[in-house]
């Protein structure tokens, strides 16, 4: 059994967007997995927290995972939206690498929904996103929401948002994303734990002295107040902690409902039956030049036997 993770952090220093906490979230989340058994850990970390190296570290963490395996990313910075008619909301909700231009270089929910859909059913999958809009990145179809109504709530200083340049906002409102189908279902094995609803902003905090996520400090201590405590009632206590310290935002569950009295981080207490594979095409089925070749000499050989026979007999 594998308890393996990917962590994420970016300050963004030397850029006009920069943040205080996020590394600081690396770091204690890296000590918290630590203390929860996790012995495969990679950081990716500022500079290194490119397109390329975040995926690259995501190609990592689901590589050669089993039932019972239990892998995690946490990531830690900038989130925000872009416009697309593709999404029921017209947004569509973004993580932010060092190297972000908002068009090739980017992270979408449907980047992590892709990468994430290839882990085999079984395997405790549990995201955590503090950042903005950070709710329903994986586009799945159920949610545990706070009973509160939920407000949007704009961006502030301090906030872990960025806004797209008005000419990328345009650029890409009309943009037809590809489809996709895999033999996995991201549905049924993972756990998002967002530190927001997808319409809000997460807040980069100053707490207990430290500058941190409020979303990360939440989580990290309900888990350790409560060593075998579930997703669900993890994501209450949250909740409870941004009312009691006056955050506006309201962390969010995704996933199968099935899951969410699962022990947070801990190898599922059930098996979790495979999807079926969907044979769906990839694109157009194209036959090698062999093939054709060997098509078009058959078709030859019988034309030129019909005319002979024609010859003959005709």
């Amino acid at each position: 059994m594998k308890k393996r993770a990917l962590i994420v952090g970016i300050n963004y220093v030397g850029t006009g967007n920069v943040l205080k906490g996020c590394l600081n979230d690396a770091q204690n989340m890296k000590s918290h997995l630590e203390s929860k058994g996790f012995t495969e850990i990679k950081s990716v970390l500022e500079k290194e927290a490119t397109t390329a190296g975040i995926t690259a570290g995501l190609n990592w963490l689901i590589a050669g995972t089993e039932p019972g395996d239990v892998i995690v990313f946490h990531y830690s910075g900038h989130g925000s939206q872009l416009p697309s008619k593709n999404e029921a909301d017209g947004w569509e909700e973004i993580i932010c690498p060092i190297d972000l231009n908002w068009l090739d270089k980017v992270i979408t929910d449907d980047t992590l929904r892709q990468i994430f859909d290839k882990v085999p059913n079984g395997v405790n999958t549990t995201l955590i996103l503090d950042c903005c809009h950070s709710g329903t990145m994986l586009d799945q179809n159920e949610s545990l929401n706070s009973k509160k109504e939920v407000k949007a709530t704009k961006p502030t200083k301090g906030s872990r948002y960025l806004k797209p340049p008005a000419k990328i906002e345009k650029q890409l409102a009309d943009r037809e994303l590809v489809n996709w189908e895999t033999s996995k279902d991201v549905n049924a094995t993972a756990l998002l734990i967002a530190g927001c609803h997808a319409n809000q902003t997460s807040a980069d905090a100053f707490i207990d002295g430290k500058a941190q996520g409020a979303a990360t400090a939440a989580l990290i201590a309900a888990s350790t107040a409560n060593t075998t405590i579930s997703y669900r009632n993890l994501t209450n206590e949250m909740v409870d902690f941004m009312e009691k310290n006056n955050f506006k935002q309201i962390p969010e569950l995704d996933g199968s409902e099935s899951l969410y009295d699962q022990a947070f981080l801990e190898p599922f207490s059930f098996a979790i039956p495979s999807t079926p594979i969907i044979d769906t095409p990839a694109g157009p089925v194209v036959e090698p030049i062999g093939v054709k070749s060997n098509k078009a000499l058959i078709i030859g050989a019988v034309i030129v036997v019909l005319v002979v026979l024609f010859l003959v007999f005709g």
